[in-house]
């Protein structure tokens, strides 16, 4: 796969805080919620996200994500389709979730939708960061992720971050 550094406008966004946890979910990694304390943020997302263009929105279908795009979509209008390609990683090698967040780069690339919302989980974060601009995924570039309260923005090869976390 190569890079295309196309006209597309990616906003990418990771789910809400929903562990405090420096070891990961253990056994809530299926259905861990946000906690109250990470809808501020979300909130603040949606609110930034009201004046962007949109066209397409897709989230990971774990309830965390599914949750904070519902919390997207009540302030902005616009909707998130659920995708598996963009699920936690969960009981899989690291290439089978490069191969399928490669699956859906490539979709959305070949697709007319030119403004693309995400909200999935950390390493598929770091997938689409690489796979949209080098057009390659390394496992050494797996925690290569933003924040929860974060939007990385992907437009012309170029990438940046919006900080609302408040921090």
């Amino acid at each position: 796969m190569t890079a295309h550094h196309t006209s597309k406008h990616w906003h990418i966004f990771r789910h809400g805080l929903a562990t405090h946890s420096k070891t990961g979910y253990g056994d809530k990694i299926l259905t861990a919620e946000i906690l109250p304390e990470g809808i501020p943020p979300v909130k603040r997302i949606g609110a930034y996200l009201r004046e962007i263009p949109y066209d397409f929105g897709a989230c990971s279908e774990f309830i965390r994500c599914r949750q904070t795009a519902a919390i997207v979509s009540e302030i902005t209008g616009r909707g998130f389709v659920p995708d598996a390609r963009l699920n936690e990683q969960y009981q899989e090698s690291f290439d089978a979730v490069r191969d399928r967040v490669r699956a859906f780069v490539i979709e959305m690339q070949q697709s007319p939708h030119q403004h693309i919302w995400v909200c999935t989980h950390g390493i598929v974060i770091a997938a689409l960061k690489h796979l949209i601009l080098t057009g390659s995924f390394a496992q050494k570039d797996e925690l290569d992720y933003i924040l929860p309260g974060e939007i990385l923005v992907i437009h012309a090869g170029e990438s940046q971050v919006i900080r609302l976390n408040g921090d």
